[in-house]
């Protein structure tokens, strides 16, 4: 199989191998960032790296500190899936996505409600 690199930073490396995406620490541990129909499109590493995100089908935000690989997934259910191009972080815990239209939406988060409250687990743009 082939492996893609999607991102890179210091610390962490943002992968797939088809349409299965992971993120793989400095230390060897890796995370599971789930299956992107298509194979996925874009990723980024948060420039503190404490998190990162996969996009193609959707969207899967995932922790990379403590604890580590804890993912969330967004516009990814069955009609709400929206098919994302591009990423581009604007905050600690927000970032801007592009659709396929070329429009660009944001999306704020936070790890420590997202993960815990089912509510805020998919959000509409």
């Amino acid at each position: 199989m082939t492996t893609h690199e999607l991102a890179r930073s210091a610390d962490y490396i943002v992968q797939h191998e088809y349409e299965q995406a992971r993120v793989t620490a400095a230390d060897g541990r890796q995370a599971s960032l789930g299956e992107f129909y298509g194979d996925p499109a874009v990723a980024l590493i948060d420039i503190h790296e404490q998190w990162c995100a996969v996009a193609g089908e959707g969207l899967v935000l995932c922790r990379l500190g403590q604890p580590f690989g804890q993912c969330v997934e967004y516009f990814r259910q069955p009609g709400e899936v929206r098919w994302i191009t591009d990423l581009r972080q604007t905050g600690a815990f927000a970032l801007e996505w592009q659709d396929e239209d070329g429009a660009w939406h944001p999306l704020d988060f936070d790890f420590g409600t997202i993960v815990t409250e089912p509510s805020r687990r998919l959000t509409k743009p």
